[in-house]
């Protein structure tokens, strides 16, 4: 029942929204639907292409064209470069707590590391490590959420099953009563 069409899908939703298409599958791999070694790489692939997405878009962004279009920043000038120089110092610490901080913060420190010109090799490095550990982290619990409701669902059925027996039994009682009070 495995198609490679669901780790495609996924692969997409992970770039498109990470977190939540993460712990879904993930939670269907818990659950025995999905292999979850799969649903790990798919989901890894997917937000590191989303990463590289946003860290190209700062690196083609060019911000030299936008002192020209705003003369009034020109003026910020040499704070943008000493920016861009302690981001490009800084890159390897800023990028791995960003990406394992919830991923607030990745989507800004990796266009600020594209603007900062920071080597897209040493943006590469960051993020399969930081991928590694936040997309495990996210399918590991995952996996557990789907294996907790997999148990859930059967609990709910053996109580519905009890439930329905203790109505019956007790409509029938009900009834038995109704009838005999009639009787009489």
């Amino acid at each position: 029942m495995n198609s490679i069409w669901h780790y495609v899908l996924i692969f997409l939703g992970v770039t498109i929204e990470g977190p939540a298409v993460t712990l879904a599958a993930a939670a269907l791999a818990g659950g025995g639907i999905l292999d979850p070694y799969l649903v790990f790489l798919a989901a890894g692939c997917g937000n590191f292409a989303a990463d590289l997405f946003w860290y190209m878009l700062g690196f083609l962004g060019r911000s030299e064209r936008s002192l020209n279009w705003f003369p009034k920043l020109k003026r910020l000038e040499p704070q943008i470069a000493h920016l861009k120089t302690k981001i490009n110092k800084n890159a390897t610490q800023l990028l791995l707590i960003s990406k394992l901080s919830l991923g607030i913060g990745t989507i800004p420190a990796l266009i600020a590391a594209g603007i900062a010109h920071v080597a897209w090799w040493r943006v590469v490095l960051i993020q399969i490590v930081g991928e590694t550990i936040w997309t495990g982290s996210l399918v590991l619990i995952g996996v557990f959420l789907g294996q907790y409701v997999a148990g859930l669902e059967r609990t709910l059925q053996i109580a519905g099953i009890a439930g329905s027996i203790i109505l019956f039994a007790g409509l029938t009682f009900w009834l038995h009563k109704l009838f005999s009070k009639n009787k009489m």
